[in-house]
């Protein structure tokens, strides 16, 4: 296994950084997107569960996003998408296969990782997004409208910074930012996890995507995980 630490590449606000891991063949790709409510966190926290990955065959890319409140929304979605798009166009140089691509995060993570997989516009200046395979979604926030709610105060403050504003002041871009605004037909295979006593992100939140994932008769799982909070305990990782 090759493991190539604080590569760049050129995101659409500037340089940003991502660890590769690479076995020793061409493989699928599985991109890391660390949560944080999406004003903090960085790659590194998924060092750990990114050699796991590797050690089980696949090529996986952690990576850096530009946070709110300096950075607000849509930001770190462009980010993210000109990351997917950065690594098809390298796939041969790092070793992966481009038309395998699988995305997976935690929290605000997993609200990033929704919004790859199923948001058809592009943020990042390019004409339509780069699509993903996959969507890995760990107790993520998947609707944002009419956000005051369906989300408790504790992530109301996250919800705010990353959209620079309230839902009352700002609905389209509370729009745009939901992950189900955007479910299509097509839309990739969806993993869903979630903590039964989530007390930042409600558990309705992955109830509802499921939801909309089996009306459109979208491939998915999804995993309510009884006793678990926001933070796992590491038996609820393990079986994640």
């Amino acid at each position: 296994m090759r493991v190539l630490a604080d590569q760049t590449w050129d995101g659409p606000g500037g340089p940003l950084r991502f660890d590769l891991y690479a076995p020793d063949h061409k493989a699928p790709l599985l991109i890391l997107i660390h949560g944080g409510g999406w004003i903090s966190g960085d790659k590194e926290s998924w060092g750990d569960e990114a050699e796991w990955f590797a050690n089980q065959g696949f090529a996986v890319a952690t990576i850096t996003y530009r946070l709110a409140p300096l950075y607000p929304f849509p930001a770190a979605i462009a980010d993210c998408q000109s990351f997917v798009r950065h690594a098809r166009k390298n796939a041969d140089e790092f070793g992966i296969d481009g038309d395998k691509i699988a995305v997976f995060g935690n929290s605000a993570g997993g609200h990033l990782a929704c919004m790859l997989g199923l948001c058809t516009k592009a943020f990042d200046g390019d004409a339509a997004p780069e699509p993903v395979q996959a969507i890995v979604d760990i107790c993520g926030i998947t609707d944002l409208r009419q956000a005051g709610e369906h989300h408790y105060d504790i992530s109301l403050s996250f919800i705010e910074q990353f959209l620079d504003g309230s839902c009352a002041e700002k609905p389209e871009e509370y729009t745009e930012a939901s992950p189900l605004h955007w479910l299509s037909d097509d839309a990739p295979p969806v993993f869903v996890a979630h903590g039964e006593a989530d007390d930042v992100v409600p558990v309705q939140q992955s109830l509802d995507l499921a939801q909309a994932l089996e009306e459109k008769g979208i491939k998915h799982e999804l995993h309510i995980l009884k006793g678990e909070a926001h933070s796992f305990t590491l038996p609820g990782w393990e079986t994640i």
